[in-house]
């Protein structure tokens, strides 16, 4: 059984996982210019604050399916909201940071067998939890087996539309980063390295 809070659990595993793979598509750059390079670092905030955004949502409307049930909701402040869409949000950007200057250091060996660890807890925390995952209900239904399908209800839909999104801004962070990456890799000539010094030939006469 996962432990108290599991999607919590899962979603913040799943932003470490967006952050680490951003820092090694951005490798090149970040190797060249650090992990603030621009636009390398504006396009991880960005992907950080679909996650906050999502996290929000999700907390604030369905707090009994983001805890999986382990908690009543009703017993919990509201202000708790905010931390958590913050922590969301800084997952992603701490984990970016953080392997990105392991990458300047070290090369790429710990940092693929640090992805595969979390990707293995992740789905291994999806696996045990799928029974709550994909029941919806609030906290006192659950208790007295009143859930029903996710998709049923418009919590399936919104969990597909926040998948969604995550996918599509993670796709386009991706993409630009990968672009980026391959303009880090091209050297800069300098007019002097490139000998364009010209040379005056003899006027004959």
């Amino acid at each position: 059984m996962p432990p108290r809070g599991g999607v919590i659990l899962v979603i913040g595993l799943i932003n470490l996982l967006f952050g680490l793979g951003f820092a090694l598509l951005a490798r090149d750059r970040v190797r060249a210019d650090g992990v603030f390079a621009i636009p390398v670092f504006v396009l991880v905030l960005q992907h950080a604050a679909a996650a906050a955004a999502i996290a929000l949502y999700f907390y604030a409307v369905h707090p009994a399916w983001a805890g999986m049930y382990f908690f009543d909701p009703s017993h919990v402040s509201g202000l708790l909201v905010v931390p958590l869409m913050v922590g969301h949000a800084a997952l992603v950007i701490g984990a970016f940071y953080g392997t990105g200057h392991l990458l300047r250091r070290k090369p790429l060996a710990p940092v693929m067998y640090t992805g595969g660890g979390l990707l293995l807890m992740t789905l291994l925390l999806g696996v045990f939890g799928r029974a709550r995952l994909a029941t919806a209900a609030d906290y006192n239904g659950y208790a007295a087996h009143r859930g029903v399908a996710l998709f049923s209800v418009e919590l399936g839909w919104s969990v597909l539309v926040a998948l969604l999104a995550l996918t599509a801004s993670a796709a386009y962070v991706a993409i630009e980063l990968l672009r980026d990456g391959r303009r880090a890799r091209v050297p800069v000539v300098t007019p002097q390295a490139a000998g364009t010094s010209q040379t005056t030939q003899p006027i004959q006469t």
